[in-house]
């Protein structure tokens, strides 16, 4: 994520599209990307990308279950099932 937002950051420094993953078409408006970008090329899904953070979170803090919760919205049920993966 660090090296993406290093390229956004150089390749279109003066945009004004907030949106957190923008192309060369989208990068002059304030228009999302599309709904599959960047998913195609990498057959990645959004869903694999949230649980990579969300257990990356996990293993910054220390399995923190109260910051996991409040970062990405959920019960705590669902964020001790994290803190149990392998």
């Amino acid at each position: 994520m660090a090296a993406y937002l290093d390229h956004r950051t150089k390749t279109w420094p003066t945009t004004r599209d907030t949106h957190l993953f923008i192309n060369r078409k989208t990068a002059p408006r304030t228009t999302p990307a599309s709904r599959n970008f960047p998913w195609i090329a990498d057959q990645l899904k959004p869903q694999e990308l949230r649980e990579d953070r969300i257990l990356q979170e996990i293993h910054a803090t220390g399995g923190d279950v109260r910051r996991i919760c409040d970062l990405f919205g959920l019960s705590i049920t669902a964020a001790l099932r994290y803190t149990q993966h392998p």
